[in-house]
C-alpha cells in the first residue's frame, strides 16, 4: 500500500496532468485572488509553502484505552490553520490536499491491522459522526468530505445520541466524561473489524467513545486514523525516522518490552 503506484498516491498521476492542474490553478489565482488557508497571503487556495507543510509524516499514538492511532501531521502552525479553515470556515476546497495528507496514515493502519493472507477489504472504515449542531453550523461533515476526495468507501455505522459541550477548554478527564455515551451504532457490527477515523487526535477521548459504541454493537476496533495530532509533552514514535517528538532532536524512540507508544 506504500507503493508509489497506489491509486490514492498523487505521484501516480501522469506528469502532464500535474503540470496542467498547476497552470490552471495559477491562472485562476490571477483571475480570482483568494487567501491561502495556511498563511492568508493572496495566492492560490493553498500556496506552495503551505502545501508542502501537508506532506505526511505518519506517527503512531495511543488513546487512554490503548487503541493505536495513526496520524499524518502535527496539529500546529500552518497545518492547524488549514484544518480550522476547512472545518470552521467552509473551505471545502481543501478536502483534496487534506485527503492526500491523510491517506499514508490510513494505508499504514490497514497494513498493520491486516493479518498476513487476509484481504484488507474485510476492514470497515467508520468516521466519528458530527453532532446535529455541528452539521447545522457547517452544512457538511469534514471527514466524510476527506474520505470522498480520497475515494475511500466508509460505513455509516455510528450516530450521535447525546449532544456534548465543546471540548476546547476541557482537560483529558473532563473530555472523557463529556463524550461518554455520545455515540451509538446504527446496526449490528458483530464480527466486523473497524478502523475509526477522525480529524484530530487530542486526548483520545472521542475515539475511545466511538470504539466503545462499536464494541457494544459487537465489532472490533483494530486501529484509528486521524489527519493530525496535538503535540504532547510525552514522546511518541515517528514511523518514518524513529525519532521521538518531544525528545531531543535526533534521539531515537525505544519502547520498553511489551509497551505501546502513548501520547495520553
Amino acid at each position: 500500500m506504500t507503493s508509489p503506484q497506489h491509486p490514492y498516491d498523487p505521484r501516480a498521476r501522469p506528469w502532464w496532468r500535474r503540470v496542467l492542474l498547476d497552470a490552471l490553478r495559477d491562472a485562476w489565482a490571477l483571475l480570482m485572488p483568494v487567501e491561502c488557508a495556511g498563511c492568508e497571503r493572496y495566492d492560490r487556495a493553498l500556496c506552495s509553502d503551505c502545501a508542502s507543510s501537508l506532506v505526511a509524516h505518519p506517527s503512531i499514538h495511543s488513546t487512554p484505552q490503548h487503541i493505536p492511532v495513526h496520524c499524518s501531521l502535527r496539529y500546529e502552525g500552518r497545518v492547524r490553520r488549514v484544518l480550522l479553515a476547512f472545518k470552521n470556515h467552509h473551505r471545502t476546497d481543501l478536502s483534496r490536499p487534506l485527503s492526500a495528507a491523510f491517506m499514508p496514515a490510513l494505508w499504514r493502519a490497514v497494513e498493520e491491522s491486516t493479518p498476513s493472507g487476509q484481504a484488507s477489504g474485510e476492514i470497515e472504515i467508520v468516521a466519528v459522526p458530527s453532532s446535529r449542531r455541528a452539521f447545522r453550523t457547517r452544512g457538511y461533515h469534514p471527514m466524510l468530505l476527506v474520505l470522498r476526495a480520497a475515494g475511500v468507501r466508509h460505513a455509516r455505522a455510528l450516530r450521535v445520541v447525546q449532544e456534548t459541550r465543546s471540548q476546547k477548554l476541557l482537560n483529558a478527564e473532563e473530555r472523557a466524561v463529556n463524550v461518554h455515551g455520545a455515540f451509538m451504532a446504527t446496526r449490528s457490527l458483530a464480527g466486523i473489524r473497524v478502523i475509526i477515523v477522525d480529524d484530530v487526535l487530542t486526548t483520545g477521548a472521542t475515539i475511545d467513545e466511538a470504539a466503545r459504541a462499536v464494541v457494544v454493537a459487537g465489532g472490533t476496533v483494530v486501529a484509528a486514523v486521524t489527519i493530525g495530532f496535538t503535540p504532547r509533552t510525552l514522546a511518541v514514535r515517528d514511523i518514518a525516522s524513529g525519532e521521538g517528538y518531544g525528545m531531543e532532536k535526533g534521539a531515537k524512540w525505544k519502547l520498553p518490552h511489551g509497551a505501546a507508544a502513548h501520547d495520553g
